[in-house]
Order: structure tokens, then C-alpha cells, then sequence
């Protein structure tokens, strides 16, 4: 204990004193008694490295000597030139920073009696300093003789113990908070009710009722829809089933654990915004009569089973929504199937259309005076071979009006798969969707479907032509080849020319 080092000297009128950043102590030594150099050093030696120690002596003379900054021998020399009668005053003062998520305390009962003697708002304002300055946990390293105690985010363990890292994630916590409700004074007193919920106690902590209100005050904040801090009052607006306005003067809050309970709750698990509008809409109409600040068990046990009813709702919903969506799925991949099977419909009714006209030409011969073996005249035979050539536009036409009604179903597909992913989570989408393998499967099947009709077509229109060419008197193919050799032998002769 740094008071211990301090009194291992003979000294008299010391007077200790430790502030929230600032330890200070004073006492005075005669000339004959002055302590040894090491005593001073050892004092140094204790204080952290974080921390800075200034050590002043002044006697009646008012010479000064700052011990921080001098050597053993000038320490020798100072005394040696006092009066053996002089009285030397002796001021310590460590100024104490938080590095590395630890702060010191030298004194715990001054720092105590302190905290103690501050208004509320200053408490606030003074923890809060400390808290800006951590990431997750402030760790008290306490010089002095104290059991441990914690809370969520704040640990006081003496000097040397090991603290093991809290679960509980303060930054997150903040923000949570910060989309919930809005505390006015959030700014200023940049706390949270974990921050003094005593996780770990002993019997006659001096903090434990003050931690107790600051807990009260600040759950209260967060549960509100907005709050703030105004002069020795807090004052906030809770908006559900009817809009309660409250005032509660700080300094007269009661010790009520359930105000806590509905905070954690909230702010625990699940949506935060959901729970936060069903705790405002028991609260507001639980109060009508009743004081917020004298919420009982009932009212948790009223939220939960709200609560309870809306999940219930909610899973009906979203089972139904899932449903939905996977018949719509089911709807969308058989469409495309249908779509593929259309193009094989359509070739179906082209080779209808096909030899039917053929047989009306072979009739219409066979009722004529014209023989059987003189069918495919000339001009017959360009007007097959016209259908033949019509017959191969309706096949790209249909061809292409198949690709844009499947692209259509492809199209919503992506969309509907877009939509709801603001709506279902991930796993959810995997789940429904399935990576689009039913999608890329039916893909493959359609396009090799559409491969085999459309040869099938465009061989059977081949055939077609080949056996009229075959059948007719006056062939338009050789004609054609014909025609085809003189461009050739005109393009020749001309290139001689």
C-alpha cells in the first residue's frame, strides 16, 4: 500500500486524498528525521509507469526541491543546508491515465469517499471519461486492501490480479442502443446500465447502492423512446399504446432490478426494435395508473408472453412466405419445361401442315386428267418447295419466341430472388433456391430439348426437299446449280477480260 510506504518514515500531519484522476497526499518531516533518499525512490518505484508522480519538499525557508527530477546527492545537499530545528512540508501527487484498458487506484477508500461525495451527473461524467478511453473492459488496478468486485465492462481487483476477458460486447451494446432510443445526453454521459450492473459483489461495498441507481437511471433511459437529462431530473417519452410522458428527480431514484431485467431484455438477442416497441406498448398502458419507476415482475412477465404470441404469428407468416415462395419456384421451373416442349408441338404441327398440303396436291392430281406420274410439275414443285422455305421461317420464329418466353421466366426468377433478399437471410434463400440447381438443371434439359427438336425439324424439312427434288419432272435444284455455274463462268471470262 502506497500509505504504508509513506508512513515507514517518521512523519506527522499526513493527509492523503485521491480523486477520480488525481491521488495526492501531504505530510511533514523534522531536519533530524529526514528520510533517506530510497524512501522516496521506492515511493516512485510503486506508482505505475502509466501514471505521473511529482514529489515536492518546501521548508520554512520556502526552498524548494522538486525530488522528481534530481539526483541522490542534490536530495543529500537540500538537507544538509536545513536548520536542524526546520520543518519540511511534503507534497505526492500521481497523476493517473488509463493505458491498455487499466486505470489505478492508490487509495480505494478516498477514491471512494470521492465518488461518494459527487452529484450523480458527475459520477456519470467521470466514469464516462474512463469508459471513452477502453475498447471492450476497464480493469481498477487497486493498491490498497480491497476484495474484488465487478461489473459488465468494469472490474476492481487488486493490483496484480489476472482479469479474464468479459463476453459481453460494450461497442455493440452502444450502438444497439444508439437505434433503439435516443438519449439526449448520450454524448456527455456516454454509459450504459451494464457498465454498473454489480455482476460480482461483497457485503458492504461502499459503490454498490450508488452502481444500483446508475443502473436504474440509465435502463430507464434506453427502454424510453427518448430521454434526457435536465438539471437534477430525468425526463423521458415512452411512445406505445398511448405516449406516457415521466419525470424522476436522480437523487431520489428507487432500487428497482425489473426496469434492468426489461433493458437486457431487450437488448439481448433477437430484434431489438421488435422487443423495444412491445415493452413500450405493455409499459404505456401498465402505467396509466402506476409510476414507471414501480414496474413489478408482472409487467416482464407480461412483455415476454406478448412477445411470445408475436414470434408465433411471425413463424406462421414466414413458413407461409417460404411457401409460397417455393411454389412459386415449383411454378416458374415447370413453365420453362413447357415452353421447351411448345417448340416440339409447334415441329408436330408444321409436319401436319406440311403433308396435308402435299396430299391436297397429290388428290387434287389424282381427281384431274393429269397421270399419277407427273405429279410434281415444275410449278407444284416450287410451291412445295416455297412451303419448305416458310416452313423453316416458322422455325426460327418459333424458335425465338420460345428463347424470350423462357428468358421472361428466367428474368422473374432473378427478380423474385432479389426481392426477398431484404426479406429471408441467407441460409434461408440456400435453403428455398437451392443454389439454383433445380434452375441450371432444367436449363440443361431445355437446351438440349431444343437441339433435338430443332434438328429433328430442320432434318425432316432436308428430307422433304430432297424427296420432291427427286419426284419432280423439272427440278429447281439443278436449275439453281445451273444458274449458279453461269454467274461463275461470267464472273471468270469478265476477270480474263
Amino acid at each position: 500500500m502506497l500509505v504504508e510506504l509513506i508512513q515507514a518514515a517518521t512523519i506527522k500531519d499526513i493527509v492523503v486524498s485521491e480523486r477520480m484522476k488525481v491521488y495526492e497526499a501531504s505530510f511533514k518531516f523534522d531536519i533530524e528525521n529526514a528520510p533517506a533518499y530510497s524512501y522516496f525512490s521506492n515511493i516512485i518505484q510503486f506508482v505505475s509507469q502509466r501514471d505521473r508522480i511529482k514529489i515536492i519538499l518546501e521548508d520554512e525557508a520556502e526552498r524548494i526541491f522538486d525530488f522528481s527530477n534530481t539526483s541522490e546527492e542534490s536530495y543529500k545537499a537540500y538537507i544538509r543546508d536545513a536548520l536542524v530545528d526546520e520543518i519540511v512540508d511534503v507534497r505526492i501527487k500521481i497523476d493517473k491515465d488509463v493505458i491498455d484498458d487499466h486505470f489505478s487506484v492508490y487509495a480505494f477508500n478516498e477514491f471512494v469517499n470521492d465518488i461518494l461525495s459527487l452529484s450523480i451527473e458527475e459520477v456519470m461524467i467521470s466514469f464516462s471519461d474512463l469508459l471513452k478511453q477502453v475498447s471492450e473492459i476497464l480493469v481498477f488496478d487497486i493498491y490498497d486492501t480491497v476484495r474484488m468486485f465487478a461489473t459488465k465492462s468494469m472490474f476492481f481487483v487488486p493490483f496484480g490480479n489476472s482479469v479474464t476477458n468479459s463476453e459481453f460486447n460494450r461497442s455493440q451494446r452502444i450502438e444497439k442502443c444508439k437505434e433503439v432510443s435516443y438519449f439526449y445526453n448520450f454524448d456527455t454521459y456516454e454509459l450504459l446500465p451494464d457498465d454498473f450492473k454489480l455482476m460480482i459483489d461483497y457485503e458492504s461495498n461502499p459503490l454498490t447502492e450508488l452502481f444500483q441507481k446508475l443502473t436504474f437511471l440509465l435502463s430507464i433511459s434506453f427502454i424510453a423512446t427518448s430521454s434526457s437529462i435536465s438539471g437534477s431530473y430525468l425526463k423521458g417519452i415512452i411512445n406505445g399504446q398511448r405516449t406516457m410522458e415521466y419525470q424522476c428527480e436522480i437523487n431520489q431514484l428507487p432500487n428497482n432490478k425489473n426496469l434492468y431485467s426489461i433493458y437486457n431484455w431487450i437488448y439481448t438477442e433477437g430484434n431489438a426494435i421488435d422487443k423495444a416497441i412491445i415493452a413500450r406498448n405493455v409499459i404505456s398502458l401498465h402505467c396509466k395508473y402506476v409510476p414507471v419507476t414501480e414496474i413489478d415482475d408482472k409487467v416482464m412477465a407480461s412483455i415476454q408472453s406478448n412477445y411470445n404470441l408475436y414470434l408465433k404469428e411471425n413463424v406462421k407468416e414466414y413458413l407461409d412466405l417460404k411457401n409460397k415462395v417455393a411454389e412459386f419456384i415449383s411454378e416458374t421451373i415447370s413453365k420453362t419445361g413447357e415452353y421447351a416442349t411448345g417448340l416440339l408441338d409447334k415441329f408436330k404441327g408444321n409436319i401436319i401442315a406440311i403433308f396435308g398440303f402435299m396430299f391436297s396436291v397429290i388428290l387434287a392430281n389424282v381427281v384431274s386428267d393429269q397421270p399419277l406420274d407427273n405429279i410434281f410439275t415444275k410449278e407444284i414443285t416450287t410451291l412445295v418447295e416455297c412451303v419448305i422455305v416458310g416452313s423453316f421461317v416458322y422455325l426460327v420464329i418459333c424458335y425465338l419466341q420460345s428463347r424470350y418466353e423462357i428468358q421472361k421466366v428466367y428474368d422473374s426468377y432473378n427478380q423474385l430472388k432479389q426481392n426477398y433478399k431484404e426479406i429471408l437471410t441467407e441460409e434461408d434463400l440456400h435453403e428455398i433456391f437451392g443454389d439454383d440447381e433445380m434452375l441450371f438443371k432444367m436449363k440443361k434439359t431445355i437446351s438440349k430439348s431444343e437441339k433435338i427438336y430443332m434438328g429433328m425439324w430442320i432434318l425432316f424439312l432436308i428430307s422433304v426437299l430432297i424427296v420432291v427434288e427427286c419426284l419432280s419432272s423439272s427440278p429447281n435444284i439443278q436449275f439453281i446449280i445451273d444458274f449458279v455455274k453461269k454467274i461463275y463462268l461470267s464472273v471468270c471470262m469478265n476477270n480474263k477480260a
